[in-house]
């Protein structure tokens, strides 16, 4: 048993219990600092890499369409100005639309859908090279944003350059469907960085980057439906699903090595669609509008041929009236048939006659 007084054992517990707390206290606040500083490192990490690269020219887009299903709230395009940014445009739904003076007759905001406001820009010039952020206020889901490179024209071709030759096929996949690409890499490589990059003729998308073998990092328009292994050495592949027509194009996977040695694979994609599906919505179209055509030729036919037989059952009434007329008429003189068509002879005679000189030679 105890051996001091029951006071003491309750104060001796309530010590050990007191001490207890306090390392629980202390383990979640370790946990908690070191959990929020890795997620610092992951969001300094994310938050610097490019999304998109674009081509600067004259007029262009730069898009930014939000992927998930969401109630949107508000919608900022701002650009980066050293450690600052630039505000040029924010929207809030339905249809509030404020756009800075300095970019009030340049720049507009698309409203193609409620989750479609790309940056349209006319007259741009060389102060429109940059970086640029949209960024998304979403319920339930917070923050989306996308970040977004202007470059020259020239640097956008020497980081873009695409040797015919080095195409090393393509796939083909249906709309909607599921698709997966590998590349392999030289054995001599020892690769620190992997980069898979979707290739348009005046923009780069970033689908996934991996560093030192670490988790990828995803383009913001490829983080629902694309998916990366970036442990395997050997190779690297890249998995994209719910695929649309948009997707076709070049696919470019990049390999870094940290002996000085790289690698680029290319891979073109073809979007198919469903073919069985489209003959039959062809069918069903042609058939419609064949019947509806059939349907028009029938009335108008069926029209003509009324006519024409009430036209005939009128002309054999008359013709059947004027022999009644005719055998009446040699008993009691002229029929009235005869004497409606010799009305209408004299008539017509009388119209000759005056309408007609008549002209008499005179012989000496």
């Amino acid at each position: 048993m105890w051996p001091g007084n029951r006071s003491n054992l309750h104060e001796v517990l309530t010590y050990v219990s007191l001490a207890l707390l306090e390392m629980d206290y202390l383990a979640f606040f370790v946990a908690a600092v070191l959990l929020s500083y890795e997620s610092c490192i992951a969001i300094t990490v994310e938050g610097r890499h490019v999304d998109s690269t674009v081509k600067l020219g004259s007029t262009m887009t730069l898009e930014c369409v939000y992927p998930k299903t969401a109630t949107i709230i508000q919608v900022s395009w701002s650009k980066e100005k050293g450690k600052g940014k630039e505000n040029i445009a924010v929207f809030k739904l339905p249809y509030d639309l404020y756009i800075e003076s300095r970019y009030l007759f340049r720049v507009n905001v698309g409203n193609v859908t409620t989750n479609n406001k790309s940056l349209i820009f006319d007259n741009t010039t060389e102060e429109d090279i940059g970086f640029y952020l949209c960024s998304f206020q979403t319920f339930p889901h917070g923050t989306w944003e996308k970040r977004i490179q202007v470059v020259r024209s020239d640097e956008f071709s020497s980081r873009v350059f695409l040797d015919p030759h080095a195409l090393e096929g393509s796939l083909a996949i249906e709309l909607g469907g599921k698709i997966t690409i590998t590349q392999w890499h030289d054995p001599d490589i020892v690769v620190n960085r992997v980069v898979w990059e979707w290739i348009q003729i005046d923009h780069v998308d970033l689908i996934s980057l991996c560093l030192n073998s670490a988790m990828p990092i995803y383009g913001s328009d490829y983080q629902e439906r694309a998916k990366t292994h970036c442990a395997n050495q050997a190779n690297t592949t890249l998995v994209l699903w719910n695929i649309t027509f948009s997707d076709s194009g070049i696919y470019r996977c990049s390999f870094s090595g940290g002996n000085g040695k790289d690698a680029t694979g290319w891979t073109k994609l073809i979007v198919k669609s469903n073919d069985p599906l489209v003959s039959i919505q062809r069918i069903v179209y042609i058939t419609g509008a064949a019947i509806i055509l059939l349907i028009i030729i029938s009335a108008i036919v069926r029209t003509i041929l009324k006519h024409r037989k009430k036209e005939k059952k009128e002309r054999k009434k008359m013709n059947a009236f004027c022999v009644a007329e005719t055998q009446l008429s040699h008993n009691y003189g002229e029929s009235g048939c005869h004497r409606k068509v010799n009305a209408r002879r004299q008539q017509n005679m009388t119209t000759f006659e005056k309408t007609e000189p008549v002209y008499v030679n005179y012989n000496d």
